[in-house]
């Protein structure tokens, strides 16, 4: 159900369903406009739940799906219908529906014959495309004006001017791909995993110095805001971010001074910006820039979940736990997240359970709405289980802490042996030294019979090395230390008695 889900609550249809056209899109009362309802509503998660509200069985998948496939063919027939001009879109996102619309009808024209009205769309559609910078539309438009005023009309100037204005376009296009190829080749390494990536910092400076030439001489949007984007690969590469901040600053103030509005840039580089906040736990800095630009985040949008993420790290990095349960309960009441892709779900999957964790040790002055399982935990998040060098370290340790502050030691002995050996498989490299010395910590204290004293004692050793590598020079992606180091071990300690565990007879022997 999530492609037709994402399809009807995605867009805006209030305009068109209340008007007369509605009712010949969608029958009144037939099962088409009464699983658009459903699915409107939120009241169809699954296909078993839309089968048995429509034919009342569970079991009706066939019809179900033959019925959903038609509903999808029928609203993607009448998207050109919709009204892309209502409040909350930007200049630049009205334009670019609009110039598609454009381009979609001087096409049908020209492919009917219709040449006078085609090449009048095609006219007026290049004028709004380079103005708003669509590199891509303006070239499609300029080739087939370029060969109609060359082939059919015979006009030499006109066919002139639109062939040296394709030859311009073209070349700054082919620099658009070349820098956008470039910026999603590092990217997408981080897609599905945030463990450290391999000599990124070198391939960054090399692919940033590659494409600085093209920034300094071209304006282009999809350009400067792919090259610009990359460039804060290599700082955050090289752990540099105060230089990070000030490269966002930078872009902020040059897409300001576009002749349009565009949300896109701006909540690209205000992330990076808060990115560096976390990094450097200045919560004050970051907290005001989420606040001040709450407006360009439409609320149940991938932007607007990614954001969130970063004011919830950035609450627990500077111990404002409260704040960071209200946002996480916030998240996760919010409509739409069922709907983004799965690893933006199972992040606050796992963000919720260190907000359970806190809530249990009394960190929070609120009550948990659900309880934490553990193994319903690991099946809501299959992609990060798999991510061993990446998103599964936090996913190992609150597993361990909740083992540990419910008193489960048998169990938390049997992790932690797992530990040790995930440890030595997984966690080698410079970019796990953190999480490496935290995971022996963690393995100190069955050592210690789950004695606090002893436990500290033994571990000390390893809280040093962690000093001596703080977070904020730690090559290590920003999500992996959901609450850092230091803070989580004094947390645990805190909740480990002060006589031995004798009754668990392993532990008192490694003791």
């Amino acid at each position: 159900m999530r492609d037709l889900t994402e399809l009807v609550c995605s867009l805006r249809w209030g305009k068109l369903r209340s008007s007369a056209l509605w009712d010949t899109i969608l029958q009144p009362d037939s099962k088409m406009a009464r699983l658009f309802d459903l699915v409107s509503e939120q009241k169809a998660g699954t296909e078993e739940a839309a089968a048995a509200a429509l034919y009342g069985s569970s079991n009706a998948l066939i019809q179900l799906r033959s019925l959903k496939n038609k509903l999808k063919e029928r609203l993607l027939g009448v998207i050109f219908l919709l009204d892309f001009q209502e409040p909350g879109y930007t200049d630049r996102e009205k334009a670019h529906f609009e110039c598609n619309k454009r381009w979609a009808t001087a096409m049908t024209l020209l492919s009917k014959k219709i040449r006078l009205s085609g090449i009048e769309q095609l006219e007026q559609l290049l004028r709004h495309a380079q103005h708003f910078e669509f590199t891509e539309l303006s070239i499609n438009a300029l080739y087939h004006l370029r060969l109609h005023f060359g082939t059919i009309s015979g006009d030499p100037q006109k066919y002139a001017l639109y062939r040296d204005m394709y030859k311009a376009c073209q070349s700054v296009w082919m620099k658009e791909n070349e820098v956008e190829e470039l910026y999603t080749d590092l990217i997408s390494r981080y897609v599905g995993s945030r463990a450290p990536q391999k000599d990124i910092a070198k391939q960054a400076e090399a692919y940033y110095s590659q494409i600085e030439p093209y920034l300094a001489e071209c304006p282009s949007f999809r350009l400067q805001l792919c090259g610009r984007l990359l460039q804060l690969l290599v700082f955050s590469s090289r752990n540099d971010y105060r230089a990070m901040a000030d490269r966002c600053e930078d872009a902020i103030a040059f897409f300001r001074e576009k002749p349009y509005e565009s949300h896109l840039p701006m909540q690209a580089f205000y992330y990076q910006l808060v990115v560096s906040c976390v990094q450097l736990r200045d919560f004050g800095r970051g907290q005001a820039v989420i606040r001040q630009n709450t407006a360009i985040y439409e609320a149940g949008t991938f932007n607007w979940f990614k954001v969130q993420e970063l004011y919830f790290l950035l609450a627990l990095h500077t111990q404002h736990y409260d704040d960071a349960y209200d946002t996480c309960e916030m998240v996760l009441q919010t409509g739409g997240l069922d709907r983004q892709p799965a690893q933006i779900l199972e992040m606050w999957k796992i963000y919720e359970a260190y907000v359970q964790l806190l809530a249990r040790i009394g960190r929070v002055d609120r009550l948990p709405a659900r309880k934490f399982r553990p193994a319903k935990f690991l099946n809501e998040i299959p992609v990060f289980s798999r991510d061993k060098r990446g998103m599964n370290i936090p996913v190992l340790i609150v597993q361990i802490l909740f083992d540990m502050v419910e008193k489960r030691y048998d169990t938390c002995i049997e992790r932690v042996e797992a530990i040790e050996k995930y440890s030595t498989r997984y966690l080698k490299k410079d970019g796990h030294f953190r999480s490496n010395c935290f995971l022996k910590m963690l393995v100190q204290i069955p050592e210690a019979a789950f004695h606090r004293e002893a436990a500290s004692r033994k571990a000390g050793r390893y809280l040093e090395q962690l000093g001596e590598m703080p977070l904020e020079i730690a090559n290590q992606p920003h999500e992996i230390e959901i609450i850092p180091y230091e803070d989580l071990w004094a947390m645990i300690l805190d909740t480990l008695p002060d006589q031995r565990a004798r009754h668990h007879k392993k532990a008192e022997i490694q003791a």
